[in-house]
């Protein structure tokens, strides 16, 4: 049985942590040891932890050791991880330096960084990001090996980080799509027009995920037709602003903002269909949930290299100025997610038979 730790830093909301969720709960236990080792006790999602996982907590702090170099405080900063022999070692975060920094201390024969998202873009995008890159890049180049969500973030951390080869594995993320069908058939309090085509939207309101695109996209569309409603669920830093601009555009009939949802599928099931405008992504986690709850899916030409079996659009108002309701069809997704389960056993199993 292979001993595998992972590393990450909660189980709060968020895109990786729904990752690293889905990925436990697709493992053979019968193959596979789990240590799961969180900096954080804050689990928003605990009662979904596989009870054949085990879990320990770092308990460390994430503050002032983002401010030092990585290879002084990798010098410095002990092992807080079981003192056990893993055949692998997984830094899910990949972002923080203390996932990183126990997954290169633990006593595991291959060390392997997960990367979410497009390292490039977000350096581009992102100050907070830029001086975190500053401090911790050394880290970057330590690992054994290295696993993306897509092809295009692989090469964007390649660049970045002026790494000419790197032994690497592209495995998309797992959806659970029976977590999906259960969570959709709740009760709902949300009632949507049936004469309109109603869209939504999922996600953090910030920067990189392009909801203030979507907003002028919208305006343009009504000025063709009226009937669409755009439904926004999620919270951030740039709701308050989005709100304005949906006033100063006087779309407040046309858009509606429903805020964060512990269960958004509940809501997706009503919609017709699904709108991503990010400005990037790692792959788009929250459209293969939409395409599993049958929904149109639209995504901006942009976010197509990140998921090659879905379609782009150059002109995403063009493509829903026509759009009429269809019967819906859900996808359990089996074929996608069994090629990433054969994905996983390959890379937990190469080097180290």
């Amino acid at each position: 049985m292979k001993k595998i730790a992972i590393f990450s830093n909660d189980l709060s909301v968020g895109g990786i942590q729904k990752s690293l969720l889905n990925l436990l709960n697709s493992i053979d236990f019968t193959k596979y040891q789990i240590d799961l080792y969180l900096l954080k006790n804050n689990n928003f999602y605990q009662e979904q932890i596989p009870s054949s996982v085990k879990v320990y907590y770092l308990n460390s702090t994430t503050k002032f050791p983002m401010l030092i170099p990585f290879n002084l405080l990798k010098f410095f900063y002990p092992y807080k991880g079981q003192e056990k022999e893993y055949d692998i070692a997984i830094d899910y975060d990949s972002y923080q330096p203390l996932t990183a920094l126990n997954v290169l201390k633990s006593h595991a024969k291959n060390k392997i960084m997960w990367i979410h998202s497009d390292w490039e873009k977000r350096y581009q995008n992102d100050k907070k990001f830029r001086l975190l890159f500053f401090f911790t890049k050394k880290k970057n180049k330590q690992f054994d090996e290295y696993v993306g969500v897509s092809e295009p973030i692989v090469q964007s951390f390649k660049k970045i980080n002026n790494l000419k080869q790197i032994d690497y594995a592209i495995i998309p993320n797992i959806i659970n799509t029976q977590e999906i069908f259960k969570k959709a058939q709740e009760k709902c309090d949300l009632k949507v027009k049936e004469d309109v085509y109603n869209l939504c939207s999922v996600g953090s309101m910030v920067y990189a995920k392009g909801f203030d695109l979507l907003i002028d996209y919208i305006k343009e569309l009504i000025e063709i037709r009226k009937d669409f409603h755009l439904y926004l669920i999620g919270d951030g830093p740039e709701k308050e602003n989005l709100k304005s601009k949906v006033k100063d555009y006087h779309l407040e009939k046309h858009i509606t903002f429903l805020g964060y949802q512990q269960n958004p599928y509940k809501y997706m099931n009503l919609m017709d269909g699904f709108i991503l405008t990010s400005r990037y992504e790692g792959q788009g986690m929250v459209l293969w949930e939409a395409k599993a709850l049958g929904l149109e899916i639209f995504i901006t030409k942009n976010l197509e290299q990140y998921n090659k079996e879905l379609k782009g659009h150059e002109d995403i108002v063009k493509s829903l100025k026509n759009m009429k309701k269809r019967e819906k069809t859900t996808d359990n997704l089996e074929d996608y997610n069994n090629k990433i389960i054969k994905q996983l056993n390959k890379l937990f199993t190469a080097k180290n038979e």
